[in-house]
């Protein structure tokens, strides 16, 4: 992206929202002057760049906040809670003669800033609302489908689920509690109508993707309903019927409703409001707190028909980058002729393509919702997080099966599924009585036991900083060795071994999936090549430093690395215990995802399979971008742990 010297003010630029905004525009554009505006200058803020500048601004105080804002070019309000801050911000920035970018996510507050739109027409201002997770996001993709007349009675529903993993900012609460009310707006026969909430019918719960049952919805007033009611929004005829609905983790439809039954004033609000905050605070750190965002948007009654985006991401990051997007567009003159107010709803087909390119470059894209075909690619946990312009901030950069922070909730489950679905599992099940097949089960756990045992030598002969570590792979390598024999013992050979490499594979490949990044992140990137190429070659050095394997790079030819795998550990386990012919596989599975993981780059593989474990890469690229990653992985190796700041 070009860099520009425009003034940017972000107000609440120490909230949840605010500092990511903060933290990603800072990535992408370094000489981007930025000021971060809140009410209180907290001395535990900690800005990612010295171009952040902290200014304390009541927006309260309306003639010095218009004071403040004539110095800046644009502001994006990244406030709460909206509905009582209204359009009051956006009319300080009218007053100012500034643009501006909110991340609204309240109808009332909507309203109130759509009145606006004859003023900043008339000065020749832009307001971009909503830009957000939902409403922006969810505007985007309901324009997507609606322009496409995906449905032909142009019914379309909006439903979102956040895992609980994330918390939430002090000000979350307050958005929630205005949503509890006895009655909803929706888009009925092409008309805004205000209906009583619908609490029980048919549609009160939805199946989110990888979610193990219909998940309880809570619904609410959708904000895109505000621009559908204005009278030159370009999609209106389209979209005849819009219905918007959430689920949070652990909040249930029962406690939502007990609040809406509750007239709560404005100390009952506010002591809610806290209680719910510190709950959230609470429940994040349970360990099967869900790190999911899931965003879907479908026409008629047809989710399969429909947009996905799904990722181990909060939908605070999903907001800020939303917002960065606008921004990006708004810096690059996206806007210059479209003066008033706009939702992303609202746009004209080529805005909205350019911000799903820059979304896109920010690692944020939606699919259609195929999930027989992301399973079928081994896509079980989303495809979506924050790409920051640096590789050491992709997820699970330099981190492996045994050293990443922390496992994904589902992943044991997922793994149990794999198996009880694989076909090993069911020629076991179908060749044996459920006698025999119950003697299978226990002979196979003290087998594991036993070999685990065998392999005690392993874990000593490591350092005690690598011993931990290898107490679990030596139990993982028991595990499969003592599964795989006693499955060869009633299967025989022949018939054990395909149906165990099948099931092997296909559940290494889901995990690999959720280890590493999806490779179309790597074209957000300046150099794709150089990006990819620096995230496996990290992976591989840490993975090596574990003592499971040797792993050299050979860099003599310009235009060419030649990478050994050799002295594999696991393949000496797996003969030790008799199981030779299963040397190979976790090759296989390195093999397939680093062909994956390349896929969107000008980087060919030549990957050369040899006996116990070894294995030969040959790295080409047409860019010859080889020589560039020698010298810069040689930094890599001694830089210090990054850590991620938002």
């Amino acid at each position: 992206m070009t860099e520009h010297t425009k003034k940017v003010i972000v107000l609440g630029g120490t909230g949840e929202t605010g500092r990511r905004i903060i933290f990603h525009l800072c990535t992408t554009y370094p000489k981007l002057e930025i000021a971060s505006a809140s009410r209180t200058l907290s001395q535990d803020t900690v800005y990612p760049s010295l171009q952040v500048t902290p200014i304390r601004l009541d927006i309260y105080n309306r003639q010095d906040t218009i004071e403040t804002l004539v110095h800046f070019d644009l502001a994006i309000i990244a406030l709460g809670p909206m509905d009582k801050i209204g359009a009051l911000a956006h009319q300080c920035c009218l007053k100012a003669g500034i643009d501006c970018i909110d991340i609204n996510d309240s109808l009332s507050a909507a309203d109130e800033i759509y009145k606006l739109h004859d003023l900043a027409r008339q000065q020749q201002n832009t307001i971009l609302t909503g830009m957000g997770f939902t409403p922006g996001l969810s505007g985007l993709m309901l324009a997507k489908l609606a322009e496409r007349n995906a449905s032909s009675s142009g019914r379309y529903a909006i439903r979102a689920y956040m895992g609980a993993t994330y918390g939430g900012g002090e000000t979350s609460p307050y958005a929630m509690l205005s949503n509890f009310k006895n009655t909803v707006t929706q888009i009925l026969d092409g008309q805004r109508a205000e209906i009583p909430t619908p609490w029980k019918d048919d549609k009160s719960h939805f199946q989110f993707p990888e979610q193990p049952k219909p998940q309880a919805l809570l619904p609410y007033s959708a904000v895109e309903c505000a621009g559908l009611s204005q009278p030159d929004h370009p999609l209106k005829e389209n979209v005849q019927y819009l219905d918007a609905r959430y689920h949070i983790q652990y909040l249930n439809q029962g406690l939502a409703r007990l609040m809406t039954a509750m007239s709560l004033g404005q100390k009952g609000q506010q002591f809610i409001a806290r209680k719910f905050y510190q709950s959230g605070q609470n429940i994040k750190t349970k360990g099967k707190a869900d790190p999911d965002t899931i965003l879907c948007v479908y026409p008629d009654n047809s989710p399969e028909q429909g947009l996905l985006i799904h990722g181990v991401i909060s939908s605070y990051d999903l907001t800020a980058l939303m917002a960065c997007s606008a921004t990006d567009a708004w810096l690059a003159g996206q806007f210059n002729t479209h003066h008033g107010v706009f939702a992303t709803d609202q746009l004209d087909s080529n805005v909205r393509k350019y911000l799903e390119n820059t979304l896109a470059s920010r690692g944020i894209t939606c699919r259609p919702a195929d999930l027989a075909a992301l399973h079928q690619d081994g896509i079980h946990f989303g495809w979506v997080e924050p790409v920051c312009g640096q590789v050491h901030r992709l997820s699970n950069y330099g981190a492996n099966w045994y050293t990443r922070e922390k496992q994904h909730p589902r992943m044991i489950a997922l793994q149990k599924q794999f198996l009880l679905e694989s076909g090993i599992w069911k020629a076991l099940r179908t060749q044996q009585s459920p006698l025999a097949f119950s003697r299978f089960v226990i002979r196979t756990l003290m087998r594991w036991r036993w070999h685990n045992k065998q392999f005690n030598a392993y874990q000593n002969r490591h350092s005690a900083s690598l011993r931990q570590i290898w107490k679990r792979v030596t139990q993982d390598i028991s595990m499969f060795t003592s599964g795989y024999s006693c499955a060869r013992d009633v299967l025989g050979q022949d018939a054990a071994t395909p149906l165990y490499r099948q099931m092997f594979l296909a559940t290494g490949k889901m995990e690999m999936r959720n280890l590493w990044p999806e490779p179309q992140l790597f074209s957000a990137f300046a150099d794709p090549n150089q990006a990819a190429l620096d995230y496996w070659l990290t992976f591989m050095r840490h993975y090596a430093a574990l003592e499971v394997m040797h792993f050299t790079i050979d860099d003599q030819k310009p235009d060419q690395l030649t990478c050994r795998i050799t002295d594999c550990a696991y393949a000496k386990m797996f003969a030790e215990r008799g199981c030779p012919e299963l040397a190979n596989l976790i090759r296989e599975i390195e093999h397939e995802a680093l062909m994956h993981l390349f896929s969107h780059t000008q980087i060919n593989i030549n990957w050369q399979q040899g006996d116990n474990g070894e294995a030969t890469i040959i790295v080409t690229s047409k860019t010859q971008a080889n020589a560039k990653v020698k010298r810069n992985s040689d930094v890599i190796d001694n830089q210090p742990e990054h850590e991620v700041t938002c």
